[in-house]
């Protein structure tokens, strides 16, 4: 990733958090307002098609969840296929320390959640949900610290985000798999066959590929499996470049990027942290549910990042990244506990969109994405 781009892309990443900061604060605001009950309504209104005897209706909730997200999770396939193909994942040597930084993130903190609720199984449900870290908030705390963080480890942080998202993806499509539709499946097979035909006949219409991509997510959603993975398989199939050497993917990245940042992650993270603060109490934050998550993100992430790119470091598997040293190293570990949207999203599917543990859950990925933010930013800030 050149630096240029990089700085780029960092900008329109604060950007974005700041604005999911915003977002975030005002559903609190509104939720425990008197206008509580309008939040609620605006996220239960049924919208949604139909075509003679099909039909698909859902609460807006649930389209910002399961169709926006699919949106967000075509632009991370988008990007993971540039990096992969001309960028910073074209020569082992990148890949390798944030990849196993990223697996370290997500077996530790699932390890923790999994040993304090062993024996629950509805809770047990939730394990993944501390497993992931939204990037934009954690590259706003960085950009905080303006110059006292080396561009080598906002690169890993990125680059770890990339792998993170990708194992999200993965835990998703084989662990919060409903029941399964044959005929779905055929239709969604055959989508994944005529996306593939225009890349080898190397399109150039977006237009094509957003057809065929929005009929891949319809059958998906239907399937059983989450439609979010309709995002990303759409995505690889997109070209890097056409046979008119017309920079496709890239093209629809930069397309992306503005809706991304400014309007389907803060409309999800608006439509996610409303939480009733008034259904909390005091002992809640010390159940089974509320500690694992909090404990897996706060804990968990930053001992299972660092921990195994300390190792994997000392024993020569890779090196250390450029200009930087552990004390830095392990600080940027710490952010990587800001859970918060990729979190939340977990959290709806492993408990579907219920407040059964009356929003302790969501709270407990509030504190901790909080708590790694503060005690990143000042560990960050006064190290030397």
């Amino acid at each position: 990733m050149k630096f240029k781009n990089l700085q780029s892309f960092l900008s329109l990443e604060i950007l974005g958090g700041l604005l999911l900061l915003i977002a975030t604060i005002f559903a609190l605001l509104l939720k425990n307002s008197p206008y509580g009950q309008h939040y609620m309504n605006f996220l239960s209104v049924e919208m949604g098609i139909k075509i003679g005897a099909w039909e698909l209706f859902k609460p807006s909730l649930l389209w910002i969840n399961d169709g926006l997200i699919a949106i967000f999770f075509f632009a991370i396939g988008l990007e993971l296929k540039k990096e992969f193909v001309q960028g910073e994942f074209k020569t082992l040597s990148n890949i390798t320390l944030p990849l196993i930084a990223a697996i370290g993130g997500i077996v530790v903190p699932a390890l923790i959640f999994c040993a304090i609720n062993f024996n629950d199984t509805y809770v047990l449900k939730g394990w993944a949900i501390p497993t992931a870290t939204d990037t934009a908030f954690a590259l706003v705390i960085l950009a905080m610290l303006k110059q006292r963080i080396p561009s080598s480890l906002k690169i890993f942080l990125v680059s770890l985000a990339i792998f993170d998202d990708v194992g999200a993806i993965l835990i998703i499509a084989i662990f919060y798999t409903g029941e399964l539709s044959t005929l779905a499946f055929f239709v969604a097979f055959c989508c994944i066959v005529g996306l593939f035909l225009l890349n080898r006949l190397g399109n150039e219409r977006k237009s094509f590929y957003y057809i065929l991509g929005a009929l891949l997510w319809l059958s998906v959603l239907k399937s059983g499996v989450h439609a979010t993975l309709a995002g990303i398989i759409t995505a690889l199939f997109i070209p890097v470049y056409t046979k008119n050497n017309h920079a496709l993917l890239e093209e629809i990245e930069h397309g992306l990027k503005f809706w991304i940042a400014f309007i389907i992650l803060p409309l999800f993270a608006f439509a996610n942290a409303g939480v009733d603060l008034s259904k909390i109490e005091f002992h809640m934050l010390f159940s089974g549910v509320s500690m694992g998550i909090f404990l897996g993100l706060f804990v968990g992430k930053q001992l299972g990042v660092f921990g195994f790119a300390y190792m994997a470091i000392k024993f020569k598997l890779v090196k250390l990244p450029k200009d930087a040293n552990f004390k830095q190293l392990y600080g940027v570990c710490i952010l990587t506990g800001i859970g918060f949207t990729m979190s939340f999203f977990i959290d709806a599917l492993a408990y579907e969109v219920s407040d059964i543990f009356n929003f302790v859950d969501n709270f407990a990925i509030l504190l901790a994405s909080l708590a790694s933010g503060v005690f990143g930013y000042f560990y960050l800030r006064f190290i030397k």
